[in-house]
C-alpha cells in the first residue's frame, strides 16, 4: 500500500501534502508497531492523536491536525482501492487551531512594496493583492488564462473549489499588458522571473528575502491575498461575492474578514 500510495501522492498532490503524510506516518510508527494496513483503525488514530496532543505546549495544534488528516486521507484511499473495509474516520479527534488575526497591507504599504521590485515582480505583487491569487496559482498562470477582451483571469480548479474568473483591476491590467509585450515569443507562463518562474516555493522564498530588510512591516505572498479580500470587504463588497472571488469552497472560510465590513453591513 505504501509503495502504491506514495506513487499516487507524487503524481497528484503537492509537496506540502506529501510532507504531512510522511511526518504523520513516522510519528504513528514510532507510537505503535504496525505490520498490516488493517492494524490502522479510527480508534488507533484517535489514541495516537490524543497522545501527540499531550506533548504539545499550548492550546493549539494545527500541525498535528494536518498530520492526522493526511493519515485519514490515506486510509480513505485504501478503502477506495478495496484494501480495507469502510470505517468511520470522522470520529478521530480534531483539536482547536488558532485562527489568528487577519493581516493585510494598507494601500500605502502596497505602494512601498511595488517600489522595491522590478516590473516582473511588481506583477507578482499585483496578482496577489488585486486578484487574490494564491502563490501556486500565480506560479502556473498561463497567458491563455488571461482574457484581455473580457477583462478577466481564468483560475483553474485548485484544492477543493471549482474554477473561477477574476475581473482584472486597472493597474493589474496595465501590468499584464506590459508583461505581455516583454514576454519573449513562445513564453507560456505569465510570470517570467527565471528558470524557477513556475515554482511557488521559489516565489515565496525570493519575495520574503527581497522585502525583509527593505521594509519595516511584515510581508508574505499570502498576505497579498488577504489584502485583496480585506480591501474588498472594507469597500462594502459582501462576503458571498468575496468568497467566490477567492475560490473558497465554503463561505465559512471567508468569515474571517467579516469584522472589516462597514457599519451598515454589520
Amino acid at each position: 500500500f505504501l509503495v502504491r500510495y506514495r506513487a499516487f501522492l507524487k503524481a497528484s498532490r503537492k509537496p506540502g501534502t506529501i510532507q504531512y503524510f510522511e511526518l504523520g506516518l513516522k510519528k504513528l510508527l514510532a507510537f505503535r508497531s504496525i505490520e498490516y494496513l488493517s492494524d490502522i483503525t479510527p480508534a488507533l488514530l484517535d489514541e495516537f492523536a490524543i497522545s501527540q496532543k499531550s506533548k504539545i505546549k499550548g492550546v493549539f495544534a494545527a500541525g498535528l491536525n494536518r498530520c492526522v488528516r493526511a493519515l485519514k486521507t490515506a486510509m480513505r484511499q485504501a478503502e477506495f482501492w478495496d484494501l480495507i473495509p469502510p470505517q468511520n474516520w470522522r470520529k478521530v479527534s480534531k483539536f482547536k487551531e488558532s485562527k489568528g488575526r487577519v493581516e493585510f497591507h494598507t494601500p500605502a504599504e502596497i505602494k512601498q512594496i511595488l517600489k522595491i521590485f522590478n516590473k516582473d515582480w511588481q506583477l507578482v505583487v499585483l496578482l496577489g493583492c488585486r486578484a487574490g491569487l494564491r502563490r501556486g496559482e500565480i506560479a502556473v498562470l498561463k497567458w491563455a488564462d488571461v482574457d484581455f477582451k473580457n477583462n478577466q483571469i481564468y483560475v483553474s480548479p485548485n484544492k477543493t473549489e471549482k474554477h473561477r474568473y477574476i475581473p482584472i483591476a486597472t493597474d493589474l491590467h496595465a501590468a499584464l499588458l506590459a508583461a505581455k509585450r516583454r514576454a519573449p515569443k513562445g513564453v507560456q507562463f505569465v510570470i517570467n522571473v527565471g528558470e524557477s518562474r513556475n515554482s511557488q516555493y521559489f516565489l515565496s522564498a525570493y519575495y520574503l528575502k527581497a522585502t525583509k530588510d527593505k521594509l519595516d512591516f511584515k510581508c508574505g505572498l499570502h498576505k497579498l491575498r488577504h489584502t485583496f479580500a480585506s480591501h474588498l470587504v472594507q469597500q462594502g463588497v459582501d462576503l458571498y461575492r468575496v468568497s467566490k472571488l477567492l475560490g473558497h469552497s465554503s463561505i465559512k472560510m471567508t468569515e474571517i474578514y467579516a469584522h472589516l465590513a462597514p457599519a451598515d453591513l454589520k
